[in-house]
């Protein structure tokens, strides 16, 4: 017997698949904001914790306190400083844009290849939130790879300009004028 028709005969309204389907949705978000909310949580605590730790220490007191490695912790620290609120909400942990809150702790970490001031807009204008990891990591490099071929078309740009403006001063000592 399905559970639908068990809780219509136990006097219970039956709920739809797209009710749970919303509730489970929520409930994702919900841990994806309590995710990356304790990240941030513990690279604060990383960076208190390295200032005490004495010198040539840090790697030590990582691997042997936390069994963390090295990288773990740099992970931490930098989701703290990239995406941390600089004062703690009374809810708990959270980060400092509503965009970068919905996201997972990897594609938050993920997303420190994108410039800081480009970041969130670069969040939003693919949909970030939506994007499987692998689908962001792609989106990052096509926009890298974009990026580049930009820059490299200005480079031709210049080049050919310069050229140019080499041909026509060229041009003009060769009829006996010279160029201001």
């Amino acid at each position: 017997m399905s559970e639908e028709i068990m809780s219509a005969e136990a006097g219970k309204p039956a709920r739809t698949l797209e009710q749970v389907t919303q509730e489970i949705r929520y409930l994702d978000t919900q841990a994806k904001r309590l995710v990356l909310g304790h990240a941030i949580e513990i690279g604060r605590r990383l960076e208190e914790a390295k200032a005490m730790v004495p010198y040539g220490e840090w790697g030590n007191y990582i691997s042997r306190e936390l069994e963390y490695s090295q990288s773990t912790a740099n992970n931490f620290m930098r989701i703290y400083n990239e995406y941390g609120a600089a004062q703690q909400s009374l809810f708990g942990p959270v980060a400092e844009s509503q965009t970068f809150g919905k996201l997972s702790y990897s594609k938050a970490l993920q997303l420190l290849a994108v410039p800081r001031e480009e970041r969130e807009a670069f969040a939003e204008a693919v949909d970030a939130e939506h994007l499987s990891t692998r689908e962001l990591e792609q989106a990052i490099r096509e926009r890298d790879e974009a990026r580049k071929k930009a820059a490299d078309l200005i480079k031709e740009m210049e080049g050919a300009e310069l050229a140019i403006s080499e041909a026509q001063e060229q041009r003009a000592e060769d009829r006996g004028f010279t160029r201001v």
